[in-house]
This record gives structure tokens, C-alpha cells and sequence, in this order.
């Protein structure tokens, strides 16, 4: 099974249990479902399910509803499994009981959920993914703004209704989230959840690694299970979903966010203008020596992704400059400067 097949079946699960399935997207699961290479995958989300529902932190009440449903599939589940687990069968039978569990499920689920008193109708959601080399940015009706990197993919509601606002991220993304304290903004990458009031942040998820770096204000990064941490500015969180381990680092943000700047483009400016160009884009200071080397002017373009110690490297070469790292991170340009 492709990694691409793998992130959709999760994807798509998490939002069946989220009730925010579209009637597409509900089609699409029930026929990657019904793959016998896909059964695997089913399998290690229901037991995760199973595992899941026997510790739920921070119930309210929607929490403790969906609590009732998943133990009553539980034991729907658990006959079935009963039914095969004594008995010897060939594979295609097991396989076709496995899938026959998982559409009792399915139906089961969707007996319990409109048994209950019927929900709001189901909000029109807006999906956009980014292929393209440059960033792309995204304005939600709640007048926060993302920032999608390349090759990242966003699902969010063409516009938020209810108690929360919850977008679901592949990839990374840079949000600069309204402040709103009677509905938090919830982002949903991979097995965490990152809540927040209004603050600017960073997500990035490769592989197993999830990363939440703050860069203003304060954010809560949780599993299903647990809280990880909350996250302060100029602090990040890697969360691996392999070994469930998390840890948080200090760091200079901004350095994390430079991929959704444009590229360091400097056309004939002098030092002295380099110089605070690039104390805002870094969040360092760049001292110069003396008066004379801000009359130096130069020519150079970087990257989004150049970090500051290369592009202090590339101008002290320019100028025929020398320069010093200070124990605090600031840096210093010397040397004999122009007339």
C-alpha cells in the first residue's frame, strides 16, 4: 500500500470521527475500506479506536457522547471478532470477515449518530492543497490568515460555525490565528491537536515528526491521550507518532518561519541598510564596527531558506569584511569600511 493510500484512509477516518464527513468522502472510505490491501491499515485504526476510547482526557459533553458510541461499537466489534477468533478459517474468509466488522461499524455508527438529536446541517468545507514552489497564503472568514507551504495540503470550513474552529493540516503551515477566547482554533495534524485562542505559530509534519514552534503567544499541543506541553514563543515541540516521545526546544523562531518570506533580494544598498534588514528578518542584531562600513554598498539575492550565518559569511566576503558571533547571537561586522 502507498504512503499517499496510508494518509488518505487515516485522513479520511479521523474526519469520520469528527462527523465532518463529506458524502463524497464518506463514499471514498467505505471503498478504501473494502480493499483487502487496505485492511491492514483499517485494522490498526480500530484497535487504536478500541485503545483510545478508555481515556478520554477533558470530557465534555460531546466527548462523553462519542465515549457511549465507541464503547457500544466496541462490543459490536468484539462479537464479531469472537465469531472468527475461536474458529479456523481460511484468509479470504477472516478477510472477509474483518471487512464485514468494519461495515457493521460503519452502520452502527451511523445509527448511533442519527438516533441522536440531529446536528446542524454539515458545513461546506474548502480543501486546498499547494503544489506549486511558492508559498501560498489563506485568508478563513474569521479573519485569521494562513500560510501554506509547498507541497502541504489544508482543509478547513468555507466559513466556522459552532463552538470551535478546526482545520485539519498536512505539511506545514504558518497561522496567525484572530483572537477569539468563546471559540478556540484547533488544528489537526496527524495524531495531535494544537488549541489555541489567537497567537502565531508554525506546524511542520514530516514523516513521524510533528513540530509546533510559537513565535507570539502560547499554544496547547495534545494527543488524544495526554497533554504534551504548552508551547511559549521561541519554544517548538517535536511530537514522533512512532514512539509517542515529545520534547521541547528553545530556539529563535523566526529562523523556523524564513520559508514564508519572500527571497533576500539586496540591489545596490548599503551595509548600514543591509544591516537592519536584516535585525528585523532574523531577529538578531547586525552591528556594525564604524560608520565607515555602512557607506559599503553591494549587490546580492538569497533564498527564503538562507540562514543568517551564510548570508553574513557571503557579505563580509563582498566587503572584505570580518565579523563575531557574540555569546547572546548578535553579530558584529569589522573592518575598514568605505569613503
Amino acid at each position: 500500500m502507498s504512503t499517499a493510500s496510508v494518509f488518505r484512509i487515516k485522513y479520511l477516518f479521523q474526519k469520520y470521527l469528527d462527523t465532518s464527513c463529506t458524502t463524497e468522502e464518506f463514499n471514498e472510505l467505505f471503498e478504501l475500506m473494502a480493499k483487502e490491501e487496505n485492511l491492514p491499515e483499517i485494522e490498526g485504526l480500530l484497535e487504536k479506536l478500541w485503545a483510545d476510547t478508555e481515556m478520554k482526557p477533558d470530557a465534555d459533553a460531546e466527548v462523553v457522547h462519542q465515549e457511549v458510541l465507541y464503547n457500544k461499537l466496541l462490543e459490536i466489534v468484539k462479537k464479531e471478532k469472537n465469531v472468527y477468533s475461536f474458529q479456523k478459517r481460511s484468509s479470504k474468509t477472516i478477510i472477509r470477515s474483518v471487512a464485514a466488522t468494519i461495515a457493521l461499524l460503519i452502520c452502527a455508527g451511523l445509527y448511533f449518530l442519527h438516533t441522536r438529536p440531529k446536528p446542524m446541517p454539515m458545513q461546506a468545507r474548502v480543501t486546498l492543497s499547494n503544489s506549486v514552489r511558492h508559498v501560498h497564503e489563506i485568508r478563513l472568514t474569521d479573519g485569521s490568515v494562513v500560510t501554506l507551504n509547498k507541497n502541504s495540503h489544508l482543509d478547513y470550513p468555507a466559513k466556522f460555525t459552532g463552538k470551535t474552529r478546526k482545520v485539519y493540516l498536512t505539511g506545514e503551515a504558518y497561522f496567525d490565528v484572530r483572537h477569539d477566547p468563546l471559540h478556540p482554533f484547533l488544528v489537526h495534524t496527524g495524531q495531535i491537536t494544537t488549541r489555541v485562542l489567537g497567537t502565531a505559530f508554525n506546524i511542520k509534519s514530516a514523516g513521524s515528526l510533528i513540530q509546533v514552534t510559537v513565535t507570539r503567544g502560547k499554544v496547547k499541543v495534545s494527543t488524544p491521550k495526554k497533554t504534551l506541553g504548552i508551547v511559549l514563543p521561541n519554544h517548538q515541540i517535536s511530537y514522533n507518532e512512532i514512539n509517542n516521545q515529545s520534547s521541547i526546544d528553545i530556539l529563535n523562531a523566526k529562523t523556523t518561519v524564513l520559508w514564508k518570506e519572500t527571497d533576500l533580494v539586496m540591489d545596490h544598498i548599503t551595509l548600514k541598510e543591509a544591516a537592519a534588514v536584516l535585525t528585523e528578518r532574523y531577529g538578531v542584531k547586525v552591528i556594525l564596527d564604524n560608520e565607515k562600513i555602512g557607506s559599503c554598498r553591494f549587490s546580492a539575492t538569497f533564498l527564503n531558506t538562507t540562514g543568517l550565518e551564510q548570508v553574513i559569511k557571503v557579505l563580509s566576503h563582498l566587503n572584505n569584511l570580518s565579523y563575531k558571533w557574540s555569546k547572546e547571537g548578535d553579530v558584529t561586522l569589522s573592518g575598514s569600511g568605505c569613503e
